[in-house]
């Protein structure tokens, strides 16, 4: 419980400031996901909730910050984590780089605490968003390493309606051993004219081939936005990722 309330606090006070500021972009979510996996030939299932939240000012020929935050609780574990970026942005591109620390506390397995650093930037075609991002993390209660990049797009058919897919690559290394990691995944979020609300799903497949690991997950939910257009988000606002790094295999980061 202590660990949900460090997390619901550090959401508050990120996401307070910009609604109170018009000239600030954000977001606040919910979301719910179900997942199947399979382990060396033992399969599994569960599903569980997500609370989180981003807000962004700057970057327009300054420098840009964005803080985001996000709890999680599933059938078998529970996690948060907590991060900021900092980037400058124009028309066509953005260029930051970005730290971030969480927790995961998996039943019957304990948890262990991880951070992540990295560089991420992002690309503007007309209605086409180019992004990537290159990161290290280190989970210090169980000597584990992650080295990933990651890679994606997203196309707005209109303003408030969007589309995209992803795909991952990372290389896991600890106890003296290593594995490669690869993932993918289509998402899609719609806001409605009448009012700042929006609802996103998507679908994410991951593997892990040296111990002949996979797992598929599917996700909605629901988002209150403040800042404009998703179009906008996008261009100028709370448009970059959160969570990452080791907490994506223990949560629901």
């Amino acid at each position: 419980m202590k660990k949900y309330l460090l997390g619901a606090a550090a959401l508050l006070a990120f996401v307070a400031p910009g609604v109170a500021s018009a000239q600030q972009s954000g977001y606040v979510d919910l979301g719910y996901q179900t997942t199947e996996a399979d382990i060396a030939g033992v399969e599994g299932d569960g599903e569980g909730w997500t609370l989180g939240g981003a807000t962004a000012w700057g970057g327009d020929g300054t420098v840009g910050v964005q803080l985001d935050g996000v709890i999680g609780e599933a059938d078998e574990s529970s996690s948060y984590n907590v991060g900021g970026h900092l980037f400058t942005r124009n028309g066509d591109y953005l260029l930051g780089g970005f730290a971030n620390y969480g927790n995961v506390d998996i039943d019957g397995a304990g948890d262990f605490d991880y951070w992540t650093v990295g560089l991420e930037g992002q690309y503007y075609l007309s209605r086409t968003t180019l992004d990537g991002a290159i990161s290290y993390g280190e989970g210090d209660d169980i000597d584990a390493e992650l080295t990933a990049l990651d890679l994606g797009a997203t196309h707005f058919i209109t303003d408030n309606f969007s589309f995209g897919g992803n795909v991952g690559f990372g290389s896991i290394e600890g106890g003296g051993a290593d594995a490669d990691v690869v993932s993918y995944g289509l998402g899609a979020e719609y806001q409605f004219a009448s009012a700042p609300f929006s609802v996103f799903g998507g679908w994410q497949h991951a593997e892990v081939d040296d111990i002949d690991s996979e797992s598929d997950s599917l996700g909605v939910g629901v988002r209150y936005n403040w800042g404009g257009t998703l179009l906008e988000r996008n261009r100028s606002g709370a448009s970059l990722s959160r969570g990452g790094g080791l907490g994506r295999f223990g949560g629901l980061l």
